[in-house]
């Protein structure tokens, strides 16, 4: 049809991949498809291999987005163990060998947990690694363990409260997010160490 930009708004794109992706990319190779693909919601790195990395660029993957959320192993656990600091950092490694140019990854901000999540410290980390660095604002959800959480800064029966834009100002404090943001942006416009060994 012409379209040569496809994203994948799917986080669990990795998982199983020798059932999924890759007999996919395999006929994206056989069918000599030259498009671009992206994956703008963030894969989970923990499933991210040297042979998935290589198969994927070659398939024309240009933009890798990366869920990293916190640095802070204690927060990572207790919001279930997605994904490692080791885990994240050794699925930087892996893309950057296999050629990878584009490689981002999202750090929450205005999580009701944001006191144990050290944003600022999370943030220098995904920079150290070689990734540019995006905030994810956090949006609270009516009905989940998060969302309830959330009460003490919003009145969730009120939907404007689920704004993620407002909430992490709420939960933060204007001055914190631009702070933050601009951590990102100064780290962003710096040429980063590439896949630091942590």
């Amino acid at each position: 049809m012409g379209a040569k930009n496809i994203a994948f708004y799917d986080d669990a794109l990795l998982f199983d991949a020798d059932r999924v992706l890759i007999p996919f990319l395999e006929a994206v190779g056989k069918a000599g498809f030259r498009v671009s693909f992206h994956t703008p919601n963030a894969l989970n790195a923990r499933f991210m291999t040297p042979p998935l990395a290589r198969r994927m660029l070659e398939a024309g993957f240009a933009s890798f987005f990366l869920g990293l959320e916190s640095h802070a192993p204690a927060w990572q656990q207790s919001t279930g163990g997605k994904v490692s600091s080791d885990e994240f950092a050794a699925a930087v490694r892996c893309l950057r060998a296999a050629g990878a140019q584009s490689i981002l990854s999202y750090v929450i901000a205005g999580h009701p947990d944001t006191d144990t999540q050290e944003l600022e410290p999370s943030i220098r980390f995904a920079h150290r690694c070689g990734t540019r660095v995006l905030l994810s604002e956090f949006s609270p959800v009516p009905g989940t363990a998060d969302g309830d959480k959330s009460e003490p800064w919003a009145d969730l029966a009120e939907p404007l409260s689920h704004n993620k834009t407002a909430f992490a100002i709420r939960r933060l404090g204007a001055d914190s997010v631009n702070a933050l943001k601009a951590l990102c942006r100064s780290l962003n416009s710096q040429p980063g160490p590439g896949a630091a060994t942590i």
